[in-house]
């Protein structure tokens, strides 16, 4: 028997609105006491994030998130939630900084909405929405023009696959993704063509893959141990290429671990912490790594 020490609190936080997640059972429930946290008020976020980059109004970006929320249909890969919208708001700032032509303030949100949400949810809109958004992707941008350019300007001979014209929009979608999220899941049937499409992607520029199976190892294996004698700490290998590719470097390559696989709640819940916002690797020893801005992760299903 462990004593419970009276310095020591557990805590719970979910959003059971989320998909896939369960409700606690009732006999659980009652040995916790709830508190409830209200939606947050997005207009006011976005204000806030916008005054600090610069700018002065919010309320158009907002108000086309609650539309595009409120009047679209219900789709698994639809987001207009508060991340993506915060994914939009980086990109103003970060146009607004580097392209100091961009004087219009609605043209930068426009470009940044374009390059965050548009490349992302509306090429993947279901038939009774496609209409609504159908006008929405005849903006000219440029750097998608110059990533399937440099695309296909990679040789035929280095890459070792034909490259058609629908693979590299489909690395430049799968590139435009990866600029909002830090984890990318790339799925389709075996023979698809997803292992095609992550190389191509990594000969385009200096990068480097370290490609696993995770279902292959043991989750000790994989994430490392703890010896309960001594309190040596042993890594395993995901924690092992983890902990080598987030080393502080001044090469300007992107480094990524490749998940090729079956996804398993068994190993993928301690990969929670990583995919959010927190980016954070949290192992069995109390040590935290942080997922650098050169690091990324994807899953290949």
């Amino acid at each position: 028997e462990i004593a419970l020490d009276a310095r020591m609190g557990i805590f719970i936080t979910m959003n059971p609105g989320y998909a896939g997640r369960t409700e606690l059972p009732e006999s659980v429930k009652a040995l916790f006491r709830p508190v409830v946290c209200i939606v947050p008020d997005l207009q006011q976020i976005c204000e806030i994030m916008l005054f600090s980059e610069g700018f002065l109004y919010a309320k158009k970006m907002t108000v086309l998130y609650k539309l595009a929320s409120g009047q679209l249909s219900k789709q698994s890969h639809y987001d207009f939630g508060l991340r993506a919208l915060k994914a939009v708001l980086v990109m103003a700032g970060e146009l607004k900084r580097g392209s100091p032509e961009l004087s219009e303030v609605m043209h930068i949100y426009y470009l940044a909405l374009q390059k965050r949400s548009l490349r992302i949810i509306f090429p993947n809109l279901s038939y009774t929405d496609a209409l609504t958004g159908a006008d929405l992707l005849t903006l000219e941008d440029r750097r998608h023009k110059a990533c399937i350019k440099l695309i296909s300007g990679i040789k035929q001979d280095s890459v070792l696959y034909p490259l058609i014209s629908r693979r590299a929009d489909k690395v430049v979608q799968m590139y435009e993704t990866m600029l909002t999220r830090h984890t990318t899941m790339i799925v389709g049937p075996t023979g698809g063509g997803k292992t095609v499409v992550i190389n191509t992607l990594a000969m385009a520029q200096t990068r480097l893959l370290y490609v696993m199976n995770a279902k292959a190892c043991t989750v000790i294996e994989l994430y490392g141990t703890l010896d309960p004698v001594t309190r040596d700490w042993t890594d395993g290998l995901l924690s092992n290429i983890f902990r080598e590719i987030n080393k502080p470097t001044d090469k300007n390559e992107r480094k990524y671990i490749v998940f090729d696989g079956d996804v398993d709640a068994l190993w993928v819940e301690n990969m929670n912490s990583v995919m959010d916002d927190n980016k954070l690797l949290t192992l069995a020893n109390g040590e935290r790594i942080r997922l650098q801005k050169h690091c990324a992760l994807l899953f290949e299903v």
